[in-house]
Order: structure tokens, then sequence, then C-alpha cells
């Protein structure tokens, strides 16, 4: 049986992922954990597009492998909304996600796959950030409680 996890709070969710883009956790390996930590968390308006491809102890499997790229390649749900292509002579890598949210393909570069793909996802769901203001929800950022607008404005 699984316990519904409670979501965590949309700010403190977004900082979390700014940490992962801005290479704040010590790797690869450590930032596609904690992202996979971070998809169980998800708040509730993200939730039915924005979660791991396979379930927990398969992403775990294939990080203890060592198999970053694909461990990687499960953040994205939709598997069909990524795309990954080697690019220039220096051989880096472009990750592409079709963000159904924002109704746009966003693109992230690294060294691997791995990190093509956590730069395109953290990119993809920070950009999410600036449009959650227009989303009607207590744990996004900006919200403001209709019945506390109304006590401002009188």
């Amino acid at each position: 049986m699984t316990v519904p996890i409670e979501p965590l709070n949309a700010t403190l969710w977004f900082r979390r992922i700014e940490k992962i883009a801005n290479g704040d956790l010590g790797g690869v390996e450590c930032s596609l954990r904690h992202a996979s930590h971070l998809l169980q968390l998800t708040p509730l308006p993200f939730r039915d597009v924005v979660r791991l491809a396979i379930d927990e102890d398969q992403f775990e499997a294939l990080l203890a492998a060592g198999d970053l790229d694909q461990a990687a390649r499960h953040l994205i749900a939709q598997p069909a909304a990524l795309t990954v292509e080697t690019v220039g002579a220096g051989q880096s890598v472009r990750a592409t996600i079709s963000c159904v949210i924002l109704n746009r393909a966003i693109s992230g570069t690294g060294s691997t796959v791995a990190t093509a793909v956590l730069s395109a996802w953290t990119t993809c769901l920070l950009a999410l950030e600036d449009g959650a203001n227009q989303i009607s929800d207590p744990l996004l950022p900006g919200h403001t409680d209709r019945s506390e607008r109304d006590r401002r404005s009188s």
C-alpha cells in the first residue's frame, strides 16, 4: 500500500530545484537523487505531469548501477517528451523537453546525457515558477486567499 506524500510548499520546492540547477549538491548522482525526491513532493497543480517515469526502486537501481544517463531520462514523466542529441565538434549533448504545461520546448546542454537532461529539467521547472502565479492554489508562490484579498481592499 502506498501512503500519499504531502506536497512540499512550492516556494521551497522551487528553491531546491534551483540548488540542482546551480550544481550545489556535489555531483550528478546526488542531483539526480535529490530530483527524484523532489518529484515525490511535487506541488499538487503539477503532479499530473511532473513525476518520475518509473518507480522509486527502479530509479534507485539505475543510480546504484551507475547508469546516470538512463536515470536522468526517467525524470521526465512522458518519455516521448524528451529528445537527446549530440551537437557540435566538442560533442556536447542537448536535451529538449516538450513541456505540456508551458506549451513550448525547453532545452539544456551538458557534457553527458545526465547533465543535459538535468539542465533542461531544471530550466523547465523553474520556468513553471514564473507562471505559477496564474494558478489558483494556496501551495504556490504568490497565491493570496480570496478572503485575504477582500479584507485588504476594504
